[in-house]
Parts: structure tokens; C-alpha cells; sequence
């Protein structure tokens, strides 16, 4: 009980194939679909059209299953029952089904052939004819020459038209302001992020010369997305320098060094596939120490800003073969950077100190002209602990904190001005005398007017005593005998033995282990006037070792899981020992690279050259204007002294200016 179906198909010379095929099954579907047993490729065919059952008594049921009526006989009917022994004829739009008995007993022969022809049928390899627009667009010919024009005029024509025809580009004034600006410390410092300064909104409206832009402007300069001539100040040649520092003045971007001694140290490539492209950039315009040779716009929001390291080693790496006076080292990248040469003070000074680049391997010293023993103020069981208790001053683990001299400033990137005032003043007193109910304070930092202030107080009290006048000595006494020898020091018997005593006590002042002696370098000069007896050595503290550098100490807050002054002490770790102030404390290239690393290094941090250096700091590095502490600011009686000072200042008449 099998169906035979025969397909019948023409060859292109007119003669027939014949394909025939057994199934064996009770029933068998026909339609245009490929899952059909019997496939007509005709798009007058439903996908499944119909379908055959065989029954007893040699009667086949034919039914309609696309919803389309069968023609049979010359009649539409949706199922019927047709005799094989009489040859019934089924028609399928151009197809017809001829059912007859088979060779086999109950077998079923279908014969399926085509008897339209295929040029007047709806054939399916005519089926992207019938639903094309071919008849009714124009040519491709006349659409490409078409499009071809438009994109002439509106690509080309409109936006050199517009270019000739405009002026000057009105900038937003609020981002020209931005780039006039120096660089805040915190962007440089990497604790602000540097996209979104600038305005992002763009203030313009669109311009015909957009549809040149090779990509999406960087976040700095989105303002002026649309508006292309505030760049591009001429079609079909790139972008000048002197359309960046239109906005990006000198003083605000400051060049890396000078030009010719930049010209002279420039890496330039010879041979191979590097010159090639040296030349391309040549002739484009973009050769290296163009500000678009490094600044590529069109490549994103971060674009701008993103600059190789490659383009800081190719210059650093045999620079002194190039640049034979050059005063810094060689550096082929992270994994080869040379010691640190921190600048430190060479000579303290008021007005004048003079500073000298040393590597940290020569273990270095410098003179501050400080005392300061580091192991004594961080101890936690010395008196200094003791203090720290009874004053309630910040404390670490019964210790001061470091953070209670050193103050992080407003940027995170440094510290504050170490004062007298607010840093010494809670342990280092510096009263001298009751009077009354007045407490008789010495200037901090003027040294004639500390022993004016303590000849007057003896004289006045030879020559007017006052009662109720106590004199607080600074040297140490025995317990018990405080009021004994309050008394006897302010028993006069004379002018002359109030001078004496006047000079004793200001002897007592300045030596060493004395209230001056015991934190400055004290001198005594020789003079005959009590006023000009005692020299307090100038002191300058240095506000920036690495001026060439930034460290931005707000992001080192945590290390290794450590915060506070353990973190502090895992850098600088020769501070709890250290016991004077003229050791450099600053940790080694190679400690920084047990957490940087290079991009070919696996660390915690990668680090290329832009997270420490910048280049456009200029030739006095990243330092800000030095601080000095004016004496002014401090309180009454509490006088500020020493400087604070950039090694980037401009040099004095004894000062080296730090190099890079």
C-alpha cells in the first residue's frame, strides 16, 4: 500500500524528466512547502495546499488544507472522494495531479506535471519581479548619478561655501575661560577627572562641515561639537597650533621645554616602516611637536587627553646623545626608570635658600635647619605620649598621629604649611611670666625682640615691683621648690642685678636643649647688645622633593590593607627611627613598583609616565607659587618663622634651580 508519485519536469531542449518516488503511508500532503511529500513550485500553491488518504474499496480522499478550494473535474470543492480505477485529474494553479491505479495491487500512481508554461505562470524564481518596484523607480543609472550629485553638494559644494563664507567662530566664553586657567592640581593629580571641566553641551548650531568629522569629539571639547571652524580655520588643512592655543594660552599650558632645545632632542625616525609613517605625518601636517600630533581628536570622549607613552620614551630613551647639555637621565620606561633624585635644602634662608638634586642611593641629608627627631614625637611611652594624653591631641595607638603635623591641603596632593602655631604650640609653650591674671608670651621667630621683652620685664620689676608677678622659668626644677624659686628670681636688688639676671635668662633661652635650642639651630653671635646676642638660624621646610613629579597623597590614604600611619610609615619607612630631622624619609624607585607597574607588568596599579609626570608643567615643573608663611597670620605673641618653599620657585641669587 504505497502512493508512487511521478514529477515530470521539462528540459531546456523540450524533453521530459521523470523523477518517481515511493511512500509508503496513509496519507500524503501536497503543497509549495519543502516539508510536502508532493512540492509544486508555484506561488499560486499554498505552502501545505492539500492533502491525500487513501481509503478501502480503492477510493482516495482529497481535501483542501490551505483554505483554497481544489478544482476537480471542472469543479471547486473542498474535499471529495475520488475512484482511482476512473483516473480522476486534480488542478493546482499551473499543475496537474493525474491519479491512476498503480503497478503493485492497491497501490496509487500520481503523476504531477506542469501544463501552464513557466514564463505564464506565477513561478517562484519570478517572485522577485513580481514584488520589485523596478517598474516604477528610475534606473540605476539615473539613481546613482542622482546620489552621486547630492553627495557633491551637500558633502562637498555646501560645507566649502559655508567655510569660505564664515568669519570668526564665536566660542563659548565660559570654556575659553576653562582653557586659559592653569590645570587644577587635583586634575593633575589624577583626584578629579579632567573630562567634564569643559563645559559638554554643545552651543552651536549644526554647520554643513560636520558631515566631515571623522568620529565623536573628547569630552573637553564637546562644547564646540558643531562647530567645526573653531578648529578647522580652513578647509582641507588641518588643524594649526595656533588655533589650540587661541584658547590654550601659554601660561595655562606652558610649553615642555624650549622650542629649540625640544627641536634638538626630538626623536626622529630613519628607515623601515617608522620614517614612512613620519613622512605621512609630515605631509598631513601632523608631525611630532604639533599639538594635534599628540592631542588626536575625533576618537572618542577620553581622546584628547590619551597620549602613548611611547611618545614620552622615544624622546627619553639616548637623549643625552641628542641633547648633549640635557641635566636629566635616560628613561626607556617604568620597568628602567633611574633612582629618584629628590631636591632637597641645601642652605635654609629667609628669602634665598638654595636647593640641590640628589639620588636617594648616596643616602642623602639635608639641612633644614630644623631639630626635629621624628622617634621622639612618635614614641608611645616617652613623655611626648604622655603629653599627647593629657592634651587630647590625635593620637595612633597612644603615639601622635602623623596627621597631626601633616595636614593634607585642599587638592589632596600635598600639605599644609607646618606652624608653630597650630603644630608646637600645644607642648613647646612659649610663656614666660604671669602678671596678674595676664599670661607674658614670647614671640616666636624674633629672636631681638624674645630678649628686649625679657630685659624689660626684669628692669620694670627693679625699678616698679608689682605684686602678684610670677616668673615661669624654663629650666627644669626640683618638685617642691616651684614657689621657692619663683620667689628668689624676682628678688631684686638692683638695676644692675635685674641686667644680670635679664642676661641669665635669656642665655637659658636660647642655648641648646633650651626653649629655642631645643627645636632650632641657635647661634651665638658675640655682640655686646643682649638684643643681638643670639642668632635663631633661618628654616626652610621644602614643600615638593620630586617637582617634576605629582604624588597625589589623598590616593595612597590605604596601602596593603593599612591605613592611617601605618600606611604612612609602610612608604616612609625610616620615620619611626629616625632621630634628627636632616634624614630624607622618601621611599625608593623600587618600593613604588611593588605596587606600579608597567602594562607589561602584572601589579595592582599599572603605571605609565602621565601617572606621575605631565608635559605641558613646563621647564619649573608642577609645583604651585611658594608658600611662605608670613609672620602676620599667626597669633598675638606666637610668631610664625621659616619659609615654606617650592624647589620650583624662581631661583634667588644663591638657589639652584631644581632640574627635571
Amino acid at each position: 500500500m504505497s502512493f508512487i508519485v511521478r514529477q515530470i519536469a521539462k528540459r531546456a531542449d523540450g524533453g521530459d524528466i521523470i523523477r518517481t518516488r515511493s511512500l509508503a503511508a496513509p496519507e500524503i500532503s501536497v503543497g509549495r512547502g519543502t516539508d510536502c511529500d508532493i512540492q509544486l513550485a508555484d506561488l499560486g500553491v499554498m505552502l501545505r495546499h492539500a492533502k491525500l488518504t487513501r481509503l478501502a474499496g480503492g477510493l482516495v480522499a482529497v481535501e483542501a488544507t490551505g483554505g483554497i478550494p481544489l478544482e476537480i473535474d471542472g469543479k471547486f470543492v473542498n474535499r471529495a472522494e475520488l475512484r482511482v480505477a476512473e483516473r480522476p485529474i486534480i488542478n493546482l494553479a499551473s499543475h496537474r495531479l493525474t491519479l491512476e491505479p498503480g503497478d503493485a495491487a492497491d497501490d496509487v500512481a500520481i503523476t504531477a506535471e506542469r501544463v501552464i508554461a513557466a514564463s505564464d505562470a506565477a513561478d517562484a524564481t519570478a517572485e522577485n519581479e513580481i514584488f520589485s518596484l523596478k517598474g516604477t523607480l528610475p534606473t540605476k543609472r539615473a539613481m546613482a548619478w542622482t546620489l552621486g550629485l547630492v553627495v557633491l553638494l551637500f558633502g562637498l559644494a555646501l560645507p566649502v561655501f559655508t567655510m569660505l563664507g564664515r568669519g570668526n567662530v564665536d566660542l563659548p566664553v565660559d570654556m575659553v575661560a576653562d582653557a586659559a586657567r592653569p590645570i587644577p592640581v587635583a586634575v593633575r593629580s589624577g583626584l578629579q577627572p579632567a573630562l567634564g571641566v569643559t563645559p559638554a553641551a554643545a552651543r552651536t548650531a549644526m554647520q554643513p562641515d560636520i558631515v566631515w568629522t571623522s568620529g565623536p569629539m573628547s569630552g573637553a571639547h564637546a562644547g564646540i561639537t558643531n562647530s567645526c571652524g573653531a578648529c578647522h580655520q580652513a578647509a582641507f588643512v588641518s588643524t594649526t597650533d595656533a588655533a589650540c592655543t587661541a584658547c590654550h594660552k601659554p601660561s595655562a599650558v606652558p610649553d615642555h621645554a624650549a622650542a629649540d632645545r625640544m627641536a634638538r632632542g626630538r626623536f626622529i625616525p630613519s628607515g623601515g616602516l617608522a620614517a614612512v609613517e613620519a613622512g605621512i605625518q609630515r605631509a598631513v601636517g601632523l608631525e611630532e611637536g604639533r599639538c594635534a600630533g599628540c592631542h588626536k581628536e575625533h576618537e572618542g570622549p577620553g581622546g584628547a587627553l590619551m597620549v602613548a607613552q611611547s611618545f614620552c620614551t622615544d624622546c627619553h630613551t639616548g637623549l643625552d646623545a641628542r641633547l648633549t647639555d640635557a641635566r636629566i637621565a635616560n628613561v626607556e620606561g617604568w620597568e628602567k626608570h633611574p633612582q629618584f633624585k629628590a631636591t632637597l635644602v641645601a642652605a635654609a634662608s629667609e628669602t634665598a635658600p638654595r636647593f640641590e638634586r640628589v639620588s636617594l642611593d648616596s643616602r642623602p641629608k639635608e639641612a633644614s635647619g630644623l631639630i626635629y627627631p621624628h622617634e621622639l614625637h612618635m614614641s608611645k611611652t616617652n613623655s611626648v605620649a604622655n603629653m599627647v594624653l593629657k592634651q587630647g591631641l590625635p593620637a595612633r595607638d597612644g603615639a601622635l598621629g602623623c596627621n597631626y603635623c601633616h595636614v593634607a591641603d585642599s587638592d589632596g596632593e600635598r600639605f599644609k604649611p607646618i606652624e608653630m602655631e597650630a603644630n608646637c604650640s600645644a607642648c613647646h609653650d612659649l610663656a614666660f611670666a604671669r602678671d596678674g591674671g595676664v599670661v607674658r608670651t614670647l614671640p616666636h621667630g624674633k629672636a631681638p625682640q624674645v630678649a628686649g621683652i625679657v630685659r624689660d620685664f626684669y628692669l620694670s620689676q627693679a625699678v616698679a615691683p608689682r605684686a602678684n608677678v610670677q616668673r615661669l622659668a624654663f629650666e627644669r626644677r626640683a618638685p617642691g621648690r616651684m614657689a621657692e624659686v619663683e620667689a628668689q628670681q624676682l628678688r631684686l636688688s638692683g638695676i644692675g642685678n635685674a641686667r644680670s639676671r635679664a642676661e641669665a635668662a635669656v642665655d637659658q633661652i636660647f642655648i641648646k636643649d633650651g626653649v629655642c635650642g631645643d627645636c632650632h639651630q641657635v647661634e651665638r653671635t658675640g655682640a655686646p647688645h643682649l638684643a643681638e646676642r643670639w642668632k635663631v638660624m633661618p628654616v626652610t621646610i621644602n614643600d615638593h622633593y620630586l617637582p617634576k613629579s605629582r604624588f597625589p597623597h589623598r590616593k595612597h590614604d590605604s596601602y596593603d590593607g593599612k591605613t592611617g600611619d601605618a600606611a604612612c610609615v609602610a612608604c616612609h619607612k625610616g620615620v619611626p627611627t629616625s632621630k634628627v630631622a636632616t634624614d630624607v624619609l622618601l621611599p625608593p624607585v623600587a618600593q613604588c613598583r611593588d605596587c606600579h607597574g608597567s602594562s607589561n607588568v602584572k601589579t595592582n596599579v599599572a603605571a605609565s609616565c602621565d601617572t606621575c609626570h605631565g608635559f605641558h608643567f613646563g621647564t619649573d615643573g608642577p609645583a604651585a607659587t611658594p608658600i611662605k608663611v608670613a609672620a602676620s597670620t599667626a597669633p598675638a605673641g606666637h610668631r610664625s618663622t621659616g619659609s615654606r618653599w617650592s624647589p620650583s620657585a624662581p631661583a634667588g641669587p644663591a638657589q639652584v634651580r631644581a632640574g627635571g
